[in-house]
């Protein structure tokens, strides 16, 4: 499987992917993307034809504390091996439409400013900061905005390395 192949290749030590698709649980199908049975997880499930998160890691070099777990983002409270501090991994697969965009933005920033401790955030954020980044659609100015507000907050700010 490719995404085996990369993860060997590139050393990962924690990978997260969108979009999985998986409506229960196939752990054969997980040990199959990390390539060995040195791993860890979290799922959230998809909701019909769409969705679904996965977030693998090795054990030995993250050590996970909590998993709180959205249709939207799976967030992973741990330690990286030696490395000093709570460090929260979110994997995120943003919603298409705009109410459930902001609610998202919103639901995140409110988590941070209860939780401290570092922040990486990736995934397919569906959305974009400045119509550059938007090929052969308009922009929707709204969704920028918001998007570029929960960026620009400054817990978010530290969870992307912006300074």
């Amino acid at each position: 499987m490719w995404i085996k192949d990369l993860c060997l290749k590139h050393n990962v030590h924690f990978l997260g992917i969108q979009e999985s698709k998986m409506t229960r649980l196939e752990l054969f199908r997980i040990k199959s993307m990390w390539g060995n049975y040195a791993f860890d997880y979290a799922c959230s499930m998809a909701r019909g034809l769409s969705g679904g998160l996965i977030s693998i890691w090795d054990p030995n070099m993250f050590s996970k504390n909590s998993i709180w777990c959205d249709d939207s983002f799976i967030i992973i409270k741990g330690n990286w091996k030696n490395v000093v501090g709570d460090c929260f991994m979110v994997n995120i697969y943003g919603p298409q439409d705009h109410v459930s965009k902001l609610a998202l933005w919103n639901r995140l920033t409110d988590f941070m400013h209860h939780h401290n401790g570092s922040y990486i955030m990736f995934g397919d954020m569906n959305a974009v900061r400045n119509a550059q980044e938007r090929f052969g659609t308009t922009l929707n100015s709204i969704e920028a905005d918001h998007f570029n507000s929960f960026i620009d907050s400054g817990c978010v700010c530290k969870a992307f390395g912006i300074f």
